[in-house]
């Protein structure tokens, strides 16, 4: 999965190669209040591994502030003879990260890549350290050890808010 932020942004070049190359399977873009937002669904042969694949990109755009998130996210692929995915999901979210750094270097864009916050952690029964997203830990405040699978409580550690690094 690749998420994307996108400031400083006219929505139409964006759209316009959304609907040139990701759009073949689904296409539903609709305004709601200040925001415009889209899904496209791309179905593609993996040759890789001689298997479907689909690439899903969820867009929601800000129209007053001029800013955009993306999420993508590649699936299947993996399907084929070996069973195995081979670098097939990983590829086609390559892709569509080259064509959009092209497209926000011509059009002047703020171009940069979203990383979930993490909350990091010792645990006292192994003494391993792990980062756990936010969707492993538990509604008490607990976490599986992914070294030893003990669960234990997360009261100590460094919270690691959601990041952005820039591209372009």
């Amino acid at each position: 999965m690749v998420a994307l932020v996108i400031r400083n942004i006219e929505i139409d070049p964006l759209l316009s190669l959304l609907r040139e190359d990701y759009s073949d399977k689904l296409e539903k873009v609709w305004e709601s209040g200040g925001m415009i937002n889209a899904v496209f669904i791309r179905s593609e042969l993996a040759l890789r591994t001689m298997s479907e694949q689909t690439i899903t990109i969820i867009v929601q755009h800000y129209k007053e502030d001029r800013e955009c998130e993306i999420t993508v996210i590649s699936s299947g692929g993996g399907d084929g003879l070996l069973r195995i995915d081979l670098g097939s999901q990983a590829s086609a979210e390559s892709t569509f990260l080259k064509k959009i750094e092209h497209l926000a270097r011509i059009h002047g864009w703020e171009l940069s890549r979203k990383y979930p916050g993490r909350k990091g952690a010792g645990c006292p029964f192994c003494d391993a350290y792990y980062l756990y997203s936010e969707k492993y830990i538990q509604d008490d405040g607990s976490v599986v050890c992914q070294n030893c699978n003990r669960s234990f409580m997360l009261d100590t550690g460094t919270k690691l808010g959601p990041r952005e690094e820039r591209i372009v």
